[in-house]
This record gives C-alpha cells, structure tokens and sequence, in this order.
C-alpha cells in the first residue's frame, strides 16, 4: 500500500458517545503501524470529554498532544490545540498557551461550533496558525474570507465544493464519505471542483475504522498519481508550513506491540465504521 499521511487524527478518550471512543498514543501508532499511516496532524477528541478538573482537564489534553509531537517528531509533525467553549475567555488563553508552551501550530474544533469560535480563531490567525474546524457550511464562508491569510482544513463536501473550493487558503479533508454515511465519493469529481493538491486524507482516528476510507480510495477508478495526493503528497507542503525541517518518514512505523484485532479495531456493534475503546 502506498503512504499515508492522516490530516485528523485524535489521541484522548470523549466521554459523550456510547460506547465511548478514545486512544492512547502507543495505540494510535499500533493502528497507524498496520495500516500504512506514516505520519499523523493530531489534536484531543472532541468535545465531550473530561472535564472534571475543569479547565486543568483541557490544559491536560493539550499537553498529551504536545508530548507526543515532542516524543515522536516524525509521526506527529503538528498539534493542533483543542477550542471549547464551556471556558470562555480562560480557553481562548489557554489556547493560546497551547501554541505558545506546548509547541502545537493551531487549533481544530467541533461540531456544534457558532460564532463563539472566531475569537480562537484570532488565536490562532495572529500565529499563523493552521485551524480545523470540522465546518462546512455559511459560517465557514464567512470565517474564511474573515481571516484570508489563514490555512483551514474543511470537509470536502458536496456543499464545499459548491460555496468554498474559491477560497486558496482551505484544504479539503478526504473523511468516511462526502456528505454523510451512506454517500459515495467521486474524487475525480471532488479533484475537479476542489482542485487536485487540495484533497487530502482524514481518518478521524479514533471515531471511524479508517480502513474503510483507505479501501474505498485503493479501489476507486482514478489515477494512481490522484490517488497519491490524497494519501500523502497534498499534505506534506502544509505540514512544511508549519514544520519546514520535516520529511516524510522512509518507513511505516514498527509495531512495538503485536495487539488483539478485535481490540485494536473494536467496533461499535451498531455501526461497524465506528470504532470503540475497550479501556
């Protein structure tokens, strides 16, 4: 299989889906090492999770991403800083700590997201920074040509195509499906729309068995040199952007750790695309 490189990834546990989601980052290589996922854009789960401690608990999920890029340089080559409302102003600070301390080059937020997002975009705008906001709809119109310098990352949706593929300052993210389970991708239309070097691939690890996407993209009727920019080429000048001294990995990563299958891909009995945590 050719390399990939994952746009979307998240280490950390959520506590509202049933059964619950989540990794560690020993597992999330364990699953990039069998599925030929070279190096990963990484960020917390979604919102949702802990926050027992309060505002530690955000502080927390952003330092685990910020030792993993310290720990493993070439797998994770940028963090992305989680934004969550329920804190305010204290996390739109600690947002900014996130990029100031911890060494991460943006944010990436999640649904439901609303106006509240643009002061964290600001955040991260004035740092240059790389933003993800799991949006596809007229906000994002609105916050793209608010902040034009900016580097998003967005779905590459049926609406994107239509309202955002203007924008030269949005990435499109290859995720499950286009425009909601069930859908079916054309990526020689979504190239045309979007543009070739602006597709690339997003597993959503630990949400969705990526192996699904990976097999949709192996056996889709389109060239092998599309089939490369999604997987791995489009990203690696974005990633540069925020990390210039980094090249992609020679090899996949070693498997320290031989896993059971069926907990390394627990799946949710109800929806088998989804995975879940056992731990």
């Amino acid at each position: 299989m050719r390399p990939y490189i994952d746009c979307h990834n998240h280490i950390g546990q959520t506590i509202d889906r049933v059964p619950k989601v989540g990794q560690n980052t020993n597992m999330c290589l364990a699953r990039f090492a069998e599925t030929g996922i070279y190096a990963a854009i990484s960020a917390p789960t979604a919102v949702g999770s802990p926050i027992t401690r309060g505002i530690e608990d955000l502080r927390h999920q952003n330092e685990v991403i910020g030792r993993a890029i310290q720990d493993f340089p070439g797998r994770f080559p940028v963090g992305l800083a989680l934004i969550e409302s329920r804190f305010g102003d204290l996390g739109i600070e600690e947002a900014e700590k996130a990029m100031g301390d911890y060494g991460l080059c943006g944010l990436m937020g999640h649904p439901p997201i609303g106006p509240w997002c643009i002061p964290f975009v600001e955040v991260a705008a004035a740092r240059d920074g790389l933003v993800n906001l799991h949006m596809h709809n007229p906000l994002m119109v609105d916050i793209a040509e608010m902040f034009p310098h900016t580097q998003f990352i967005c779905h590459a949706s049926s609406y994107a195509m239509e309202h955002l593929a203007r924008f030269d300052n949005i990435w499109f993210e290859v995720v499950q499906y286009p425009d909601g389970q069930g859908t079916e991708w054309d990526f020689n239309l979504a190239a045309d729309k979007l543009g070739s070097d602006r597709l690339i691939f997003g597993a959503d690890l630990p949400y969705y068995d990526y192996r699904v996407l990976q097999k949709t993209i192996e056996e889709a009727k389109v060239s092998d040199e599309l089939k490369d920019k999604i997987a791995y080429k489009n990203v690696i000048p974005l990633i540069q952007k925020y990390n210039p001294s980094w090249t992609l990995p020679d090899d996949p990563v070693k498997q320290h750790r031989i896993w059971d299958p069926e907990e390394l891909w627990a799946g949710d009995p109800k929806n088998p695309v989804r995975l879940t945590v056992l731990s």
